[in-house]
């Protein structure tokens, strides 16, 4: 298993879409790279609007394209087909030359979804539109697509999409490409037996992605030639070297998923050669890498639930403020169609009327446009606050739970055991690790002592633990400081402090932080203090140091914020939140 993962290790990568990025879709695709889907989305909807009512059918496509892969990154296939089909039904239309690339996407959408028959049905559809159409960059990708589907059903067939890819490779120049098709050409001659012909290929994928510093062809090549040493020469060693050199001159180009691969397979590698300390050594750090993998899938998931359902609810709201706003600005036409007609002689007084009303309509869309970004703003923040407990709960309650009780029962199971096994003594360590690091994370994303002890204590703490010999937090309480709030209120300010005090670790370069909370007025009033280089107020951007969503977490609470900074004088900023009732 390990040996058959390392030759398709870098095979498809060609089949997650295009790289042909118009200029004016860049943010679209800032958005998806950023995995801020909601933004994303919102853009593409407002661009195609726009693009529809100017009549831009092409452009409005190819905006389509890009919004069906946001819903897919989300998982959400059916909205995903349900944008390209109405893209492909347009285009049939009004008889443009983009239904290619719309297809071929549909090809894509059903092969991710494993309907092979279909993925099939569109990608020869695809092919025949890039032919009439002469697109050739989704001729080629259709042509990968085909080659990747038949390597799995009928290699003859593989091998007539292979060399046609190939062919329009070369016919384009598109280096990367015949990189790729080289690498499809090792992958070919390693299923059907030709491990020499295969070799070939790699190393004529190696000198040309030397030469173009072409880096995710090195590592592709590289990795094939640790599995092409182990699997048909039989060099262990030099396959080891070979996956060593990857891990060593690559770090920072793979990611978790890759290393536990390449973990994997120099634990093959040392087994085979003997050497089974660094066997196990590797063994450990696959189990390391694939535990964070882990960790990053949970959080995924939860992040993709919390979106999803933020995503309908914003797209809800919009729908039903747009077609209120729509119905009323055609009642407001018919009214006044009827005093054009009625009233011919007052035509000037009308034309100021309507002036004035078109501004008021302008102005009251702008105020729906804010209230929907603020309302994602704080949709955004309370799902966050409800991921963090969500996940400190599951982690706490749970897994911490059962990696205590498998930790106690190794430990029960040792007890009066002379001779004990070396890998029992290593799976309880690695089992109270596990269950430290849990618990650790688990009280960083609610810390214990703001639940048990409240406020006062935990922002106490928190300057306790920031405070070092670099910079030192002073933390002064006006009141009692065993006083308890709502357990929400008490969350959201926490994170607003903590949000703060790490402002100033990060960027005020200051050596003192004061931190005040006082309780007056049913108001509790926040002073944050550094005596740091400070910044000018008047040229703050909107994004600067996270402060916008800590406005955002404050205008949430229903406070006001005060921003005092002068460049080489400090920032002081001043918080009054309203106490809720308990």
């Amino acid at each position: 298993m390990v040996r058959f993962y390392t030759v398709l290790f870098f095979l498809f990568i060609f089949f997650w879409g295009k790289a042909n990025v118009l200029t004016q879709f860049d943010s679209i695709e800032y958005y998806s790279d950023q995995k801020e889907f909601i933004k994303g989305i919102n853009y593409a909807k407002n661009l195609s609007d726009k693009l529809l009512k100017a009549k831009k059918y092409t452009e409005y496509c190819k905006v389509s394209v890009r919004k069906s892969k946001l819903y897919g990154s989300l998982n959400d296939n059916e909205r995903s087909l349900s944008v390209l089909f109405n893209a492909l039904a347009l285009a049939e239309k009004h008889k443009l030359n983009c239904k290619s690339e719309i297809i071929e996407q549909l090809g894509t959408r059903y092969s991710l979804i494993k309907d092979i028959n279909k993925s099939f049905k569109y990608y020869f559809k695809a092919k025949y539109h890039a032919l009439k159409e002469k697109d050739t960059s989704t001729l080629i990708h259709v042509y990968h697509n085909l080659f990747r589907l038949y390597t799995d059903t009928h290699l003859d067939s593989a091998k007539i999409y292979m060399k046609k890819k190939f062919e329009l490779d070369k016919k384009t120049n598109n280096v990367k490409g015949i990189c790729f098709s080289y690498n499809n050409h090792f992958v070919y001659y390693t299923l059907i037996g030709e491990p020499k012909t295969a070799k070939i290929y790699l190393d004529s994928t190696y000198n040309l992605a030397i030469k173009n510093k072409i880096t995710p062809s090195i590592i592709t090549v590289l990795s094939n030639l640790g599995y092409y040493y182990m699997e048909h020469e039989g060099n262990f060693k030099k396959g080891a070297e070979t996956f060593e050199k990857i891990r060593k001159e690559y770090e920072k180009e793979l990611t978790n998923y890759d290393q536990v691969g390449f973990c994997l397979n120099l634990v093959y590698a040392y087994e085979q050669l003997g050497d089974y300390r660094r066997a196990n050594m590797y063994n450990t750090m696959a189990f390391e890498y694939n535990n964070e993998l882990s960790k990053q899938a949970l959080s995924d998931k939860t992040r993709e639930i919390e979106t999803k359902y933020q995503i309908d609810k914003v797209e809800q709201q919009y729908e039903e403020k747009s077609k209120l706003l729509e119905e009323k600005q055609n009642r407001n036409k018919k009214i006044i169609f009827i005093f054009i007609a009625l009233f011919c002689f007052s035509l000037i007084l009308f034309y100021f009327f309507y002036q004035n009303l078109q501004l008021k309509q302008r102005n009251k869309i702008k105020e729906l446009d804010s209230e929907i970004q603020e309302n994602i703003i704080n949709a955004s923040i309370d799902g966050q606050e409800t991921e963090r407990k969500k996940l400190a709960e599951i982690l706490h309650d749970n897994i911490s739970a059962l990696l205590s009780s498998a930790g106690l029962h190794v430990s029960a199971f040792l007890v009066g055991k002379d001779n004990v096994p070396e890998e029992l003594v290593k799976a309880r360590s690695l089992l109270k690790e596990a269950h430290d690091k849990v618990r650790d994370l688990s009280h960083e994303l609610v810390p214990p002592v703001l639940s048990k002890l409240g406020l006062f204590y935990a922002t106490q703490d928190l300057c306790e633990k920031n405070s070092n010999s670099i910079i030192q937090f002073n933390f002064t309480n006006f009141g009692s400081i065993h006083k308890r709030y709502p357990e929400e209120f008490e969350s959201k300010v926490y994170f607003i402090i903590s949000e703060l005090i790490n402002n100033i670790v990060k960027h005020s370069e200051a050596t003192l932080g004061y931190v005040t909370l006082e309780e007056r007025n049913n108001q509790l009033i926040l002073n944050i203090e550094d005596n740091g280089k400070g910044f000018d107020v008047n040229k703050y951007t909107s994004d600067g140091f996270g402060l916008t969503q800590i406005k955002a977490r404050v205008k949430n609470l229903k406070g006001k914020i005060t921003i005092n900074s002068k460049l080489g004088a400090g920032t002081l900023l001043y918080i009054k939140l309203p106490i809720p009732e308990n």
